[in-house]
């Protein structure tokens, strides 16, 4: 999916959408399994990050070009969240922010604007809310 649509894109399909339905049928279109990590580490109350959003050189690139994407980036956030198991406990909070900055300067600026926002819990998509992602995918996130 990363060569076909950033998740930027994706949210822009979805904030032009009229309704409700239509905003489920966005999400639903381009459900996978990087998405739905996406969402979750977004919106589940129980995912704290060891680093906040953090400065960095926006990539000049135009969308499509970058050197990574965030779907492909998914499969190593927990390398910044509170307690994950599977985190090398010689990772310092300062190669944590080391590692951050580089995938944000990788990867599309309006991307990496949304992973600061992960960072932060808030992605800035509006009427995107846990009830409408749960009945997008179903208890994806508790509440």
């Amino acid at each position: 999916m990363s060569a076909e649509k950033l998740y930027s894109e994706i949210f822009e399909e979805f904030s032009k959408a009229t309704n409700k339905q239509e905003r489920i049928a966005v999400l639903r279109k381009y459900d996978n399994r990087s998405f739905r990590e996406f969402l979750i580490a977004a919106f589940h109350p129980r995912i704290q990050f060891d680093v906040g959003p953090m400065p960095y050189r926006p990539a000049p690139e135009p969308a499509g070009l970058n050197y990574t994407y965030l779907d492909m980036e998914m499969n190593k956030l927990y390398r910044f969240v509170n307690f994950h198991p599977a985190k090398p406990k010689e990772l310092t909070l300062e190669k944590q922010k080391q590692l951050l900055v580089g995938i944000l300067e990788s990867l599309h600026k309006d991307e990496a604007e949304l992973l600061n926002g992960v960072m932060k819990k808030d992605i800035g998509v509006k009427y995107l809310t846990v009830n409408l992602i749960n009945e997008a995918f179903p208890n994806l996130i508790p509440v």
